[in-house]
């Protein structure tokens, strides 16, 4: 069997699509996941996110769920650009490309501009998961790892090899963010499963005491939804969102709609209490309005055009 320990890749190697023709400049590697790798790559003054896996069939079921976002969201318009096959040292390797993000992880976001931000960096990913939900899938594998940040609090997903269409099991995970090993529920592709796991997601990003390698030592039959919510109490910056955070780990929202618009409330009501004091500034709530009504205008237009 072919692994990617067989491969190697070096920056400045130029791959060429079989079928396309597309040709493409190594820069680097991004990442490497459980169903491929995802390289830097130039094409003309474009640049690029190029995955490559072994797997065709897994690929290509990513491709097409990519394929239907790019093509029926305006939220993903634009995200996929084309699917192909390579041949690398005599094996014909299936890759797609996709849409660059420049951005950093989520706890390197808070580290340079404040952790309250974290407020509007969870509703951007809320606005993601919802625009996802109503197109028919889940992410799937909601992780730190899988988010970037830039610009005021822009969020992207970066790795769909998890997606899944609602109603079938949730194919790929990890079990930290995972709601069946947390004895909260079963594994399968609904609002509630991304819920659960962007909950925990939120929690590890905050989680400055490391509070979680504990839980990752933990056997999975001793973990419950009652101890991430003890971690949210504990948390200043989190505990005004408890009940938000306890619907989203116990699974009972009605769908992702719901939260999102939660949330907003909450966060809401919380900075307008804190605004009392003259010495408190917010300067990501006029950027949370600016965005909400940025989103209303492009939805407003893009069925307007259509």
């Amino acid at each position: 069997m072919t692994t990617w320990s067989n491969i190697s890749i070096a920056p400045g190697t130029i791959v060429k699509g079989k079928w396309r023709g597309g040709i493409y400049r190594i820069v680097r590697l991004l990442g490497e996941g459980a169903n491929g790798r995802v390289y830097l790559v130039r094409r003309g003054s474009n640049t690029y996110a190029l995955k490559m896996g072994f797997d065709s069939l897994d690929l290509q079921m990513e491709v097409n769920a990519l394929l239907s976002l790019s093509k029926t969201s305006s939220m993903f318009r634009g995200y996929f650009l084309e699917s192909d096959d390579l041949e690398l040292d005599g094996k014909r390797v299936p890759f797609f490309v996709m849409k660059y993000i420049p951005g950093v992880t989520i706890r390197e976001y808070l580290k340079r501009r404040g952790r309250d931000w974290l407020y509007v960096i969870g509703l951007n990913l809320l606005d993601r998961l919802r625009e996802l939900h109503k197109r028919g899938f889940i992410y799937g594998d909601m992780k730190l790892e899988n988010v970037l940040v830039y610009g005021y609090a822009q969020v992207e997903l970066i790795d769909f090899g998890g997606m899944s269409e609602k109603g079938r099991s949730v194919k790929q995970f990890t079990e930290l963010y995972d709601r069946g090993a947390w004895n909260a529920g079963d594994r399968v592709a609904e609002d509630t499963y991304d819920l659960f796991s962007l909950a925990v997601l939120l929690l590890i990003a905050v989680d400055q005491k490391l509070q979680f390698n504990k839980f990752q030592q933990m056997l999975p039959q001793n973990r419950s939804a009652e101890l991430l919510l003890a971690l949210v109490k504990e948390n200043p910056r989190l505990s005004p969102l408890y009940d938000w955070f306890k619907k989203a780990l116990e699974g009972t929202f009605a769908d992702s709609q719901e939260a999102a618009d939660m949330w907003r409330k909450l966060v809401l009501d919380r900075r307008i209490q804190t605004r009392r004091d003259p010495g408190i500034a917010a300067p990501w709530l006029k950027v949370m309005f600016t965005a909400s009504l940025a989103l209303c205008i492009a939805t407003v237009c893009y069925f307007w055009l259509r």
